[in-house]
C-alpha cells in the first residue's frame, strides 16, 4: 500500500483504527488524540477506514497465530478502498507526538523491563542467555533493551506455549512485512527457537517440551527459550481495558466482554469503555444491551459520534427508528463529516418512507465519500428520488 499523501489537514474527517498493543500510549489516549486532531477513531476497520496504525507492543497476531482481525479485514480490502497501514511509530511520528529521537525506540533497563511486562527476572534472563534477545546499547555497566524487541519475544513464547506452529507465525509475519519494515527481527528470533517446524518450550525443571506437555530429549542443538511462570491477575482499569481490545480483536467475545465489565469495575464508567462494550454486546446478538451501553457512553461524553451513530444502528434494529433517527442526527449534528452517519440516516430515511428527507444526507454522503461501492449505492438512491412518482 502506498504512502498516503501529508499536509496540514491529513488527518481531518478521516476514520482511525488500530490493532495490536501500543507501546507508546493506551488505546484510549490514542483515540483522544486522534480525535483532538480533527481525525475520527473507530474500533472496526471497514472501507470507510482511512488509516490502520499497528501497536509496536508485540506483534500483531491473534492467539492462534494468524494476523489480527483488523489487519484480515485490511487485507480484503486491497485493491477496494484506500486503506492505508502504518506503524505506530510512523503514524504518531506524523502527527509530532513523539519525535524520533525517542519515540517509541527508548532503551530499558532489565528490572525497567520486568516492571513494565509484569515478567519475573528470572524469565528475562533465560532469554538474554538463549540469545533471543540482546542489549541494543550498555551504559556504565548496565545492558538497555529495545521494548519492542522484548515484547516481540514475549509474544512468541506466549504463542508457543498455546500450541501455535512456527510455518502459521511466519505466515502471518511475511504477510506483515509487506505493509511494515520492522519484522526482520521477529522473524530471526523465531528462527532460534524453532526445532523441525516446532516452538518448545523449556519448563522450570530445565526440561525441553512441546506445548502439549510431550517431553523432548535435550541434546543442546535445540533451542531453549523461556521458563513457564503462572500469568498474573490483572489490577487496574487501565490493564482490564488492553486485554479486552486484545480479545475483542481475536474475536473472543464473551471474555472481551468480561474483561470490559472488570475495566468499569476497576476504574468507574468511561465513555471509551461502554464503547467498546457496547460493540460485543451487539456482536453477540445482545442487542437491547448494546443500546444501553451505547446509551451509556453518550451519556458520559455527548460528543463520541460513533457512539450516537451506533446507537441508531441498534435501535434501527430494534425497531425504534423514530429514536434511531435521533441518534443518527445528534452524530451529524455533533460532526457534519462523520459519512457514515449520514449515510445510515439517509438509508433509514427511505426505510420509513421519507425519500425527501433522506436527499440531503445522499448528498453529503457523495460529497463526503465520493467512491466506493457505498457511495455509488448514493448514488443510485439519490438517482431514484428524483424520477417522478
Amino acid at each position: 500500500m502506498s504512502a498516503p499523501a501529508m499536509d496540514a489537514a491529513w488527518l481531518k474527517g478521516k476514520q482511525v483504527a488500530f490493532t495490536g498493543r501500543l507501546a507508546s500510549m493506551t488505546r484510549a489516549e490514542a483515540a483522544t488524540v486522534v480525535e483532538n486532531h480533527g481525525g475520527i477513531f473507530v474500533t472496526v476497520v471497514s472501507g470507510h477506514t482511512a488509516f490502520l496504525v499497528v501497536g509496536q507492543e508485540g506483534l500483531p497476531l491473534n492467539s492462534d497465530g494468524t494476523l489480527s482481525n483488523k489487519l484480515q479485514k485490511a487485507r480484503e480490502l486491497e485493491g477496494k478502498s484506500a486503506i492505508h497501514i502504518l506503524s505506530e511509530e510512523e503514524f504518531f511520528e506524523r502527527l509530532g507526538v513523539i519525535d524520533k529521537s525517542g519515540g517509541v525506540h527508548r532503551l530499558f533497563s532489565t528490572a525497567q523491563l520486568c516492571q513494565l511486562l509484569r515478567l519475573p527476572r528470572d524469565r528475562l534472563r533465560s532469554w538474554i542467555n538463549a540469545g533471543l534477545i540482546e542489549p541494543a546499547d550498555v551504559a556504565q555497566g548496565v545492558g538497555l533493551f529495545d521494548f519492542h524487541q522484548v515484547t516481540c519475544v514475549k509474544m512468541l513464547w506466549d504463542l508457543a506455549k498455546s500450541g501455535v506452529t512456527a510455518q502459521q507465525i511466519r505466515r502471518s509475519l511475511e504477510q506483515l512485512g509487506r505493509w511494515l519494515n520492522n519484522v526482520d527481527g521477529p522473524l530471526a528470533r523465531l528462527a532460534r527457537i524453532e526445532h523441525d517446524g516446532r516452538l518448545l518450550i523449556r519448563l522450570e525443571e530445565g526440561q525441553l517440551a512441546e506445548p502439549s506437555g510431550q517431553m523432548q530429549f535435550d541434546f543442546g542443538d535445540q533451542p531453549a527459550i523461556v521458563t513457564h511462570c503462572p500469568e498474573q491477575h490483572l489490577a487496574t482499569a487501565d490493564e482490564w481495558w488492553e486485554q479486552a481490545c486484545d480479545q475483542e480483536e481475536a474475536g473472543r467475545l464473551q471474555e472481551a466482554a468480561a474483561s470490559y465489565r472488570q475495566a468499569l469495575l476497576a476504574g468507574g464508567p468511561k465513555a471509551e469503555i461502554c464503547f467498546n462494550l457496547g460493540n460485543v454486546l451487539y456482536a453477540l446478538g445482545q442487542k437491547a444491551q448494546a443500546s444501553e451501553r451505547f446509551r451509556q457512553a453518550v451519556e458520559l461524553d455527548a460528543s463520541c459520534v460513533e457512539a450516537w451513530n451506533n446507537l441508531g444502528n441498534v435501535l434501527a434494529e430494534l425497531h425504534q427508528r423514530e429514536e434511531s433517527l435521533d441518534a443518527y442526527r445528534e452524530s451529524v449534528k455533533r460532526r457534519p463529516d462523520y459519512a457514515d452517519a449520514h449515510y445510515n440516516l439517509a438509508d433509514t430515511l427511505e426505510q420509513m418512507a421519507r425519500p425527501a428527507e433522506a436527499r440531503h444526507h445522499w448528498k453529503a454522503y457523495i460529497h463526503l465519500e465520493p467512491t466506493g461501492q457505498w457511495a455509488q449505492h448514493a448514488r443510485r438512491r439519490l438517482a431514484q428520488s428524483s424520477r417522478p412518482a
